[in-house]
């Protein structure tokens, strides 16, 4: 007998956010991690947009001439300091951790760079990332990015370590930064070599 995996099985333990510290603190005023409109989509998905951090360490660094790693980190905080928060997918409520959605960057084409904001247009002419739902074969697909389509509490966010966005930093120093004394920091040091 075949049993379907609950959607905490199929989704990764952890979910990653990066944010900057000003912003970290409107999240513990508010008490809420907000979903956002993605003006990458013209604000056609709303949500609040995760990593996990082997599609993170393998998927966005991979590539120097498109690295998404760098870009997303310039795009969030140039020249101020940021802040990872982690959130156990165990504590999102099951309607919310049914409805998210992976963001598959493997599936976009003809991307255009305009300073910091980067667009593209996907095989079935979407402007931005194409998006998927979650599915085991998606995710087990790298996909790049999860979309939380709700607003997060702050009692379920574990605020992790803090770093600075440097075009001359390497993104192992970003990262280590961000993960240091964590379990995490063990994925960092085992890619060291492949982080650009």
């Amino acid at each position: 007998m075949n049993i379907k995996p609950t959607i905490y099985e199929v989704l990764p333990k952890n979910l990653y956010h990066v944010t900057t510290t000003d912003k970290l603190a409107k999240i513990k005023e508010d008490k809420l991690l907000k979903a956002m409109p993605d003006t990458l989509t013209d604000g056609m998905v709303k949500g609040v947009f995760m990593f996990d951090l082997d599609n993170f360490v393998h998927q966005w660094t991979k590539d120097k001439r498109m690295n998404l790693a760098r870009l997303i980190l310039d795009y969030i905080a140039r020249g101020k300091e940021m802040v990872m928060l982690r959130i156990p997918v165990q504590k999102l409520p099951q309607e919310v951790a049914e409805n998210i959605k992976t963001r598959d960057v493997n599936k976009a084409i003809d991307w255009k760079f305009s300073g910091s904001q980067y667009r593209g247009k996907s095989p079935d002419e979407v402007i931005g990332y194409k998006y998927t739902e979650t599915r085991p074969e998606v995710l087990a697909n790298n996909a790049v990015e999860h979309i939380v389509p709700a607003d997060i509490k702050a009692e379920e966010i574990e605020c992790l370590g803090t770093s600075t966005y440097g075009s001359r930093r390497s993104l192992a120093d970003i990262l280590t930064g961000f993960f240091k004394d964590q379990p995490e920091e063990k994925v960092i040091k085992d890619n060291i070599d492949t982080l650009i």
